[in-house]
């Protein structure tokens, strides 16, 4: 029997804050793995999310239909 490890946005969040910086953009797309399937974005996404409303991240994308992407709010500002 076969079971799928479920995921936890907790976690996720967790692994997102380690990807990103306060001192530099990272690309939003490169926070997602294309192996984890439609289950790891969503999960990856509410996480992202989440870490938004908490004012943790923040979204940056300069012009329509250009790259987005995402920075750590230092706690200095």
């Amino acid at each position: 029997k076969i079971e799928q490890e479920a995921l936890s946005i907790r976690e996720r969040m967790g692994i997102v804050l380690k990807s990103v910086r306060a001192d530099e953009f990272t690309v939003f797309s490169s926070l997602f793995t294309a192996k984890e399937g439609r289950m790891g974005v969503v999960v990856t996404f509410i996480a992202i999310l989440e870490l938004i409303r908490q004012h943790v991240l923040e979204f940056v994308q300069a012009e329509p239909f250009g790259p987005i992407y995402v920075k750590s709010i230092s706690e200095e500002e």
